[in-house]
């Protein structure tokens, strides 16, 4: 009697003990506005896209792959929160290249690269003496949610390609010269103004925070933003557009400090699990802010990975095998060290195009390659009916793609194989590399449904996604397909009307634009 006494209160204690352990597991639950968000019906009245470089699904669940909990060690636990009560993307793959403004691009067009124009993160000009940046908007050869937002409100902080564009809250990603002058002022004449006096004053405050840099030197206005810095500004500035009148439909911000981490110290390395923590922080902070604005409970927020980073050991330079082969001619007066040019390699990190004056530089840079690529077992030629049929640049004769470990560089001198000096790289084929070019994804918030995992996806899905819960329209035939599965609700589309404003006005533009590709005029022989 006494045994069967002893085991059931050992049962019973053992019971309350699992019960506390359950329920100390459980999250607290949601506060109102978020539970409002989650839980009601309807169409958001905003959404928020956020891109957060190089983010994986893992940074964001727990070790097992499944939704953290309570006692789960987390890198960004406010991040894991929202895929708790939204979606789950595992797998989000890129376009080809997984380059960051083409992946920008393709996210805010729902086209292919060789559709949107976006085809790496710069590309050389005609003579292959000057890198063009893809900063300016006409780069991009669609319409995108800016434009079919037009009229609703955009806000746009440090989002690739929006130079110039025609959005009402706008600092673009854009880069003085170091003899320019500071960043503030190079931005000035690129920005909205009411956004550049906050810009301004929040630089302040984090200047009297961090008055000096790591060498004991005071900072001043014009050694300012860092990019923790930068990205802190970015989540003040939405949190003063939450907080004033304005109102956009269509917010586009993104975190870039785990950008210095990856490259210089590697992925999963703690400088990069450290600049993970600080992106959650400001997840959470402007989550917090758009729920003191009562702003929360009718906003949709989307965050996404851009590309894909991974370790490297070993850079292959194989503009060298061209210059040994005279396919390019060296000078090094110019920035890029090229005088001239009958073939040449464009590195986009673990994977790079080949450009050709006519076929017959194409079909000897091939050969040389080709060769260099069996002797060293470092890289693989990608053959351009390969490129075409994953809406690689069009202009390309064919592609190469590092194997694991090693990045593709531009150095026209030295051995073909040498000591990386990055630690980790993007920039591959995701057709090629599979998983290993997978980002995460998250949504979250009004009319988008809770509980739901998506295996894969991919990032030309997004914008259609998007246009279906603001009821925005894109161009006609998209690459990508709305993600029905995803959404509680969504807005009739408009009807068909005015695709692109202020494309093509510009002969000099236009012609500067061409030059990006590389020299090979798109369609000809390969």
């Amino acid at each position: 009697m006494r045994t069967g006494l002893a085991v059931g209160l050992c049962v019973a204690l053992l019971a309350l003990g699992c019960a506390h352990a359950s329920s100390s597991r459980r999250p607290p639950d949601p506060p109102p506005a978020r539970l409002r968000a989650i839980r009601e019906a309807g169409t958001p009245r905003r959404v928020v896209l956020i891109t957060v470089a190089g983010l994986e699904s893992a940074d964001f669940l727990a070790p097992t792959g499944f939704v953290a909990t309570g006692n789960d060690a987390v890198r960004m636990p406010a991040l894991g929160r929202l895929a708790a009560e939204g979606v789950i993307g595992v797998a989000a793959r890129p376009p080809a290249p997984g380059s960051t403004y083409a992946a920008h691009a393709t996210l805010v067009t729902g086209l292919r690269s060789d559709r949107h124009g976006v085809v790496a993160d710069d590309a050389l000009d005609a003579e292959g003496q000057h890198a063009l940046p893809f900063w300016d908007s006409r780069g991009l050869r669609a319409t995108t949610l800016w434009d079919a937002a037009l009229g609703r409100g955009v806000l746009a902080l440090g989002w690739p390609t929006t130079d110039g564009a025609r959005i009402e809250l706008l600092v673009p990603d854009t880069e003085p010269d170091p003899a320019a002058g500071d960043w503030l002022g190079f931005q000035r004449g690129r920005s909205t103004p009411l956004l550049m006096a906050e810009l301004e004053r929040i630089a302040r405050e984090q200047l009297a925070e961090s008055p000096r840099d790591a060498n004991g030197a005071r900072r001043t206005l014009a050694g300012w933003p860092t990019l923790a810095e930068r990205d802190g500004a970015w989540i003040e500035l939405a949190c003063h557009v939450a907080r004033s009148e304005r109102d956009p439909a269509l917010w586009l911000l993104r975190l870039v400090e785990p950008v210095a981490a990856l490259s210089l110290d590697g992925y999963g390395s703690a400088a990069h699990a450290a600049a993970l923590v600080r992106v959650d922080a400001r997840i959470a902070r402007l989550v917090d802010c758009l729920a003191e604005a009562d702003r929360l409970a009718d906003t949709a927020i989307l965050v996404v990975g851009d590309v894909a980073h991974r370790p490297v050991h070993t850079e292959i330079a194989p503009n060298t095998a061209l210059v040994r082969e005279n396919l390019i001619g060296r000078d090094p007066r110019s920035k890029t060290g090229v005088r001239s040019w009958l073939a040449l390699a464009r590195s986009q990190g673990r994977s790079a195009y080949v450009y050709a004056r006519e076929a017959a530089g194409a079909l000897a840079a091939r050969e040389v390659l080709e060769e260099e690529a069996r002797r060293s077992g470092a890289f693989d030629v990608v053959p351009a009916s390969d490129l075409a049929g994953q809406g690689a640049d069009p202009q390309a004769w064919f592609g190469l793609a590092a194997r694991p470990g090693f990045v593709l560089g531009d150095a026209l001198t030295g051995p073909l194989l040498r000591p990386a000096e990055l630690r980790s790289a993007a920039g591959g084929f995701p057709f090629r590399e599979g998983a290993a070019s997978a980002v995460g994804f998250v949504a979250w918030g009004r009319g988008i449904r809770g509980g739901v995992r998506m295996p894969e996806l991919a990032l030309v899905d997004v914008a259609p996604t998007i246009a279906r819960l603001l009821g925005l329209r894109l161009d006609e035939k998209l690459d990508g397909r709305p993600m029905i599965g995803i959404l509680r609700a969504s807005q009739p589309l408009p009807p068909p009307g005015p695709k692109r404003l202020g494309v093509g006005t510009d002969g000099g533009s236009e012609g500067a634009l061409r030059a990006l590709g590389g020299g090979r005029e798109g369609g000809g022989e390969r």
